[in-house]
């Protein structure tokens, strides 16, 4: 029996979780704020095992998902997501999906992505870009102190075993210690560093700011040693410099010659690096290339099956259990073909409504400077969760922009058929006049 201090304790923990969510309900932008700073910080070891484990990460979004949803409009892309959704849990039901990929498309992926919607509605982009861009500068000053000093902090923080030892491990190259912050992994914390660089130059702040940010995540992305990291950083800094509004000319003049200097230094270092480490670096190239034998095992509907124990030609399928860097071949395999064209469907649209409606946003080059990405990594730690939750955020903002297009346009069309109707009056009443004096 559970003694008096332990049913004080938890309904006292019940009681300030209550009186929070009350609380949180009426504050959009704080709970926003906490949430970002809990992907950014927070492992995703930490949080409670309900029968299945859910980060503290996880928690948050369920819990911001339910306070926040009220007056939340569905759109097309929406839908898509929806039946992402509808198609797992009917598998499941089926015993087609396993349990975890269950949860982890649900919680990972569907929800972060309904959390961006849900936040732009909320909150605007200006908030957005803000705290990501400042999330991501700390974060990756803290990783530059990682790599000076060669202690993680984070490694410390207690939490579900299972998880904190696969995550935990840090990971050398080259006699480096690969940084990794809060993130488990370098790959992850390059990939997130590398997205939030479009929040940072399209930030409010001064030119000066913005380079200085940009320069201390640049660093940050390159102490990760991720070759991927690398390429989505740069990929990203440059089209957030030829597409971005919000990046004037001096940003753009004093970046660019920043990124000039940064690679003349910068990559025969990497250079070095990626040679010393030689077989590690190519036989992780080698790994990824050889993960395209793995579409032979999946099947239109359902999670592939058995895969692991199969050798096709000559290639033993179970080398590629312990993970599968590539999102999109992951997805496949736990789903199938259908509901993975569901779920990257919601992806593209995102793309192209924000390219039609001119929605030229920091998500948008984010999601799109992260394409390559996704076939070099799959969904793991928080990458995928802040991934997926700036897809929702371009979105949103696509849907915003096109809905502001439609009604300036709509009063202009009515101000030219209404001027088209004087004017045409007038002209046949000059004509009715010209005729009856002639």
């Amino acid at each position: 029996m559970p003694s008096a201090i332990v049913i004080a304790a938890g309904l006292t923990a019940c009681v300030v979780a209550g009186l929070a969510a009350v609380f949180l309900a009426r504050a959009p932008r704080l709970s926003f704020v906490v949430w970002i700073l809990s992907v950014f910080l927070l492992p995703i070891w930490v949080g409670v095992n309900v029968g299945f484990f859910m980060s503290a990460i996880t928690l948050l979004t369920v819990a911001f998902v339910a306070l926040h949803s009220g007056r939340f409009r569905l759109s097309g892309p929406d839908a898509f997501m929806l039946l992402f959704l509808g198609l797992v849990v009917m598998l499941f039901a089926a015993k087609q999906v396993e349990l975890t990929y269950l949860v982890s498309g649900t919680l990972e992926l569907v929800l972060p992505y309904f959390w961006g919607r849900i936040v732009y509605e909320r909150v605007g982009s200006a908030t957005i870009t803000a705290w990501v861009a400042g999330a991501a500068v700390g974060v990756a000053a803290l990783a530059i102190v990682e790599f000076a000093t060669g202690t993680n902090l984070f490694v410390a923080i207690p939490g579900y075993e299972p998880l904190k030892e696969t995550w935990a491990q840090l990971q050398p190259r080259a006699g480096f210690l690969r940084v990794e912050g809060a993130f488990g992994h370098s790959i992850a914390l390059g990939g997130a560093l590398a997205m939030s660089a479009a929040f940072v130059l399209a930030s409010r702040a001064k030119a000066w700011m913005k380079a200085v940010g940009l320069v201390i995540v640049g660093f940050a992305v390159v102490l990760t040693f991720s070759r991927i990291g690398i390429i989505t950083f740069v990929l990203t800094v440059v089209l957030s410099l030829v597409f971005l509004r919000s990046v004037g000319a001096s940003t753009r003049w004093l970046v660019g010659g920043l990124v000039v200097v940064a690679a003349a230094v910068l990559v025969p270092f990497l250079d070095t690096v990626f040679a010393e480490a030689g077989g590690e670096a190519g036989g992780s190239a080698d790994y990824r290339g050889g993960l395209t034998v793995l579409l032979g095992q999946v099947g239109l509907i359902g999670g592939a099956s058995g895969w692991e124990d199969l050798v096709v030609g000559d290639v033993y399928l179970g080398n590629f259990r312990a993970s599968i860097d590539n999102a999109f071949i992951a997805v496949l395999l736990r789903y199938g073909y259908l509901p993975t064209a569901a779920l990257f469907a919601v992806y593209a649209i995102a793309i192209v409504l924000a390219v039609r409606s001119k929605a030229l946003s920091p998500g948008l080059v984010a999601i799109v400077a992260q394409v390559p990405g996704l076939f070099a990594v799959a969904f793991i730690t928080q990458y995928g969760m802040l991934l997926w939750f700036i897809v929702g955020v371009t979105v949103g903002r696509a849907k915003t922009s096109a809905g502001v297009a439609s009604s300036v346009e709509a009063p202009r069309q009515q101000f030219m058929i209404m001027d088209d109707a004087v004017n045409g009056g007038s002209a046949r009443g000059r004509r009715s006049v010209a005729t009856s004096g002639k």
